[in-house]
């Protein structure tokens, strides 16, 4: 917060020439999308945080220009995060319902916005201190949103025994599981992040706090692939940092997490967790995903989980009589990688892996880069 307070005390010190109101300007620019990032944190926000951000791009491209400066920022991520929304766009006309793909193709393109939006700041708050503006935000959103999440889940009667009740953030039509267990995620990483930057046990402390009930939310999310997840960003950590002793460290976890999966199967807790119907239920619609891109290997059946559900309704209402020993019917791929083989082919596959490759290449490289600085 002292650098905060320094900013503050700076721009009123400001003098009247146009390169420091410049500077002022960007500066508010990164409390901005700190703002934006502050209102990730509740899905009732969304559209909220959409206007926020599009207006903060609006003036931040009208200063651009009125600057003289470019607009477009060059990125190492351009020619594959480019392909993967051209091969969308692309594909819209063969879709089973173009106007569907067309309304989840704006999502992504949206996304894209904000990617090259938020590198637009970025790249004029060079010379400052745009992290704080970042993380400050991040941190007290993620501490309401989970400390939210938490008593929901506690006051709806959730425990550590079983898994009727599951912790997810609460909305008027039910608790969101997924949105929270996303969310930790991708603020996982940041909150170490946080952790490694501070100085001083107290602020230290605080994003410790703060990954702790990050934890815990994943915890009693009980989503078996947020679990997985934070088990290869732990996998990913070890190997990055331990590589000398990474093989002792992945044999030594992984004997733990057999003794505890037959701890919790030994006095039956938790059964629905071990219960072979869902995974059986992912197969059938797994299969079913596979089939379309068998048919339809070049452009899909269109972008989108909505196509998806919407072409194979019969097929659902067939499996839930035919197949009784599988209480729930899965109408998602619950595969990301599928999912977009079904939805824009497997060229539209291959440019989403491109993209995904590119950017663990690129952050890799840049950890060596500061390790070998350091």
């Amino acid at each position: 917060m002292v650098n905060l307070h320094k900013e503050v005390d700076h721009i009123f010190n400001l003098s009247g020439s146009y390169s420091l109101n410049s500077e002022t300007f960007w500066r508010l620019q990164g409390w901005g999308i700190g703002l934006v990032v502050l209102l990730a944190f509740s899905p009732k926000l969304f559209h909220l945080q959409e206007y926020a951000f599009f207006t903060i791009l609006t003036v931040a491209v009208i200063a651009c220009l009125k600057e003289e400066k470019p607009v477009w920022t060059k990125t190492p991520y351009d020619y594959p995060l480019l392909g993967f929304l051209g091969w969308i766009l692309f594909t819209i006309p063969f879709s089973y319902d173009p106007w569907a793909s067309l309304e989840e193709a704006q999502k992504v393109l949206a996304q894209a916005a904000v990617f090259y939006g938020t590198c637009l700041i970025l790249r004029e708050r060079s010379n400052g201190p745009f992290l704080p503006q970042v993380m400050y935000p991040l941190l007290c959103g993620a501490f309401l949103c989970y400390v939210f999440s938490l008593w929901d889940f506690w006051d709806r009667g959730g425990n550590l025994w079983d898994r009727e009740v599951r912790a997810g953030f609460p909305k008027l039509d039910g608790t969101d599981i997924t949105w929270l267990s996303t969310n930790v995620l991708m603020v996982l990483p940041m909150l170490m992040a946080g952790w490694g930057l501070s100085y001083g046990w107290k602020s230290r402390g605080l994003w410790g706090i703060v990954f702790f009930l990050g934890l815990l939310c994943l915890l009693f999310s009980y989503s078996r692939g947020a679990w997985l997840g934070c088990a290869a960003q732990i996998f990913i950590l070890v190997w990055v940092f331990y590589r000398r002793r990474f093989f002792q460290i992945a044999v030594t976890g992984f004997m733990c997490l057999a003794l505890l999966a037959g701890s919790l199967a030994y006095f039956n807790l938790h059964g629905r967790m071990f219960d072979p119907s869902t995974v059986k239920g992912r197969f059938l619609v797994w299969d079913l995903g596979i089939a379309d891109v068998w048919e339809h290997p070049l452009v899909g059946i269109g972008y989108g989980n909505q196509i998806f559900e919407q072409h194979h309704q019969a097929d659902f209402q067939a499996q839930r009589v035919a197949r009784p020993d599988v209480p729930d019917i899965l109408t998602k791929p619950h595969s990301w990688y599928l999912s977009v083989a079904v939805g824009t082919g497997l060229p539209g596959l291959a440019l989403g892996c491109w993209l995904i490759g590119k950017i663990g290449q690129t952050v890799y490289s840049q950890f060596l880069n500061e390790e070998n600085r350091s």
